[in-house]
Protein backbone atom coordinates (compact mmCIF):
# COMPACT_ATOMS: atom_id res chain seq x y z
CA UNK A 1 0.00 0.00 0.00
CA UNK A 2 1.42 3.32 -0.84
CA UNK A 3 1.08 5.39 1.91
CA UNK A 4 3.45 8.50 3.54
CA UNK A 5 5.64 6.41 5.62
CA UNK A 6 6.35 3.88 2.82
CA UNK A 7 6.75 6.14 -0.19
CA UNK A 8 9.41 7.94 2.29
CA UNK A 9 11.01 4.71 3.24
CA UNK A 10 11.05 4.03 -0.43
CA UNK A 11 12.77 7.99 -1.32
CA UNK A 12 15.20 7.82 1.29
CA UNK A 13 16.54 4.28 0.46
CA UNK A 14 16.99 5.26 -3.14
CA UNK A 15 18.28 8.88 -2.24
CA UNK A 16 20.77 7.24 0.36
CA UNK A 17 21.92 5.00 -2.66
CA UNK A 18 22.26 7.90 -5.14
CA UNK A 19 24.09 9.94 -2.31
CA UNK A 20 26.93 6.97 -2.08
CA UNK A 21 27.46 6.32 -5.97
CA UNK A 22 27.47 9.53 -6.79
CA UNK A 23 30.10 10.48 -3.87
CA UNK A 24 32.34 7.59 -3.79
CA UNK A 25 31.45 5.53 -7.65
CA UNK A 26 30.40 8.66 -9.93
CA UNK A 27 31.55 6.50 -12.97
CA UNK A 28 28.77 4.34 -12.79
CA UNK A 29 26.45 7.26 -13.43
CA UNK A 30 28.30 8.43 -16.43
CA UNK A 31 28.47 5.31 -17.67
CA UNK A 32 24.59 4.99 -17.55
CA UNK A 33 23.79 8.52 -18.68
CA UNK A 34 27.06 8.39 -20.73
CA UNK A 35 28.56 11.68 -19.63
CA UNK A 36 32.18 12.53 -20.54
CA UNK A 37 34.31 12.15 -16.90
CA UNK A 38 35.79 15.10 -16.34
CA UNK A 39 36.89 17.31 -13.09
CA UNK A 40 33.89 19.52 -13.87
CA UNK A 41 31.68 16.00 -13.79
CA UNK A 42 33.43 14.60 -10.54
CA UNK A 43 33.27 18.01 -8.76
CA UNK A 44 29.29 18.10 -9.40
CA UNK A 45 28.69 14.59 -8.75
CA UNK A 46 30.10 15.00 -5.74
CA UNK A 47 28.19 18.38 -4.66
CA UNK A 48 25.23 16.87 -5.90
CA UNK A 49 25.48 13.50 -3.29
CA UNK A 50 25.47 15.78 -0.71
CA UNK A 51 21.51 17.32 -1.74
CA UNK A 52 20.45 13.19 -2.00
CA UNK A 53 21.70 12.64 1.48
CA UNK A 54 19.59 15.93 2.56
CA UNK A 55 16.77 14.39 0.31
CA UNK A 56 17.09 11.05 2.38
CA UNK A 57 17.32 12.37 5.76
CA UNK A 58 14.39 14.30 5.17
CA UNK A 59 12.43 11.47 3.62
CA UNK A 60 13.49 9.37 6.70
CA UNK A 61 12.73 11.83 9.51
CA UNK A 62 9.55 12.67 8.13
CA UNK A 63 8.14 8.89 7.82
CA UNK A 64 6.58 9.01 11.07
CA UNK A 65 5.03 12.62 11.08
CA UNK A 66 1.68 13.41 12.16
CA UNK A 67 0.78 16.63 10.88
CA UNK A 68 -1.22 16.36 7.46
CA UNK A 69 -0.34 19.95 6.81
CA UNK A 70 3.14 19.02 6.64
CA UNK A 71 2.99 15.75 4.88
CA UNK A 72 1.26 18.08 2.16
CA UNK A 73 4.40 20.18 2.26
CA UNK A 74 6.97 17.80 2.39
CA UNK A 75 4.14 15.72 -0.70
CA UNK A 76 4.26 18.86 -2.81
CA UNK A 77 7.66 19.36 -2.73
CA UNK A 78 9.02 15.62 -3.46
CA UNK A 79 6.33 16.13 -6.57
CA UNK A 80 7.98 19.39 -7.60
CA UNK A 81 11.19 17.74 -7.68
CA UNK A 82 10.19 14.64 -9.51
CA UNK A 83 8.43 15.68 -12.34
CA UNK A 84 11.17 18.49 -12.61
CA UNK A 85 13.78 15.92 -13.02
CA UNK A 86 11.29 14.36 -15.11
CA UNK A 87 11.24 16.96 -17.55
CA UNK A 88 14.86 17.83 -17.44
CA UNK A 89 15.80 13.85 -18.12
CA UNK A 90 13.70 14.15 -21.55
CA UNK A 91 14.87 17.20 -22.84
CA UNK A 92 18.19 16.58 -22.23
CA UNK A 93 17.55 12.97 -23.45
CA UNK A 94 16.36 14.55 -26.98
CA UNK A 95 18.98 17.41 -27.03
CA UNK A 96 21.33 14.31 -27.32
CA UNK A 97 23.51 15.52 -23.58
CA UNK A 98 22.32 11.63 -22.23
CA UNK A 99 22.31 8.54 -23.39
CA UNK A 100 19.31 5.63 -22.89
CA UNK A 101 20.55 5.08 -19.38
CA UNK A 102 18.22 8.51 -18.05
CA UNK A 103 15.12 5.95 -18.81
CA UNK A 104 15.87 4.80 -15.70
CA UNK A 105 16.05 8.04 -13.49
CA UNK A 106 13.05 9.17 -15.77
CA UNK A 107 10.59 6.28 -15.03
CA UNK A 108 12.03 6.23 -11.44
CA UNK A 109 11.36 9.92 -10.78
CA UNK A 110 7.78 9.37 -12.79
CA UNK A 111 6.79 6.39 -10.20
CA UNK A 112 8.06 8.28 -7.28
CA UNK A 113 6.02 11.41 -8.32
CA UNK A 114 2.94 9.71 -8.86
CA UNK A 115 3.42 8.27 -5.41
CA UNK A 116 3.42 12.09 -3.72
CA UNK A 117 0.77 12.30 -5.59
CA UNK A 118 -1.67 10.13 -4.74
CA UNK A 119 -0.64 10.30 -1.04
CA UNK A 120 -1.21 14.12 -1.42
CA UNK A 121 -4.33 13.99 -2.55
CA UNK A 122 -5.49 11.51 0.18
CA UNK A 123 -4.25 13.98 2.63
CA UNK A 124 -5.29 17.11 1.04
CA UNK A 125 -8.89 17.50 3.26
CA UNK A 126 -7.47 15.89 6.42
CA UNK A 127 -7.50 17.91 9.44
Amino acid sequence: MINFKNINIITSLIAFSLFLALLLFPQIMFYLFQITENESAFFMARRSSILFLALGVLAWLTRNIDSNESKKAICLSYITMMFGLVVLGVVEYFRDKTGIGISLAIVTEFLLGSAYIRVYYLNRHAV
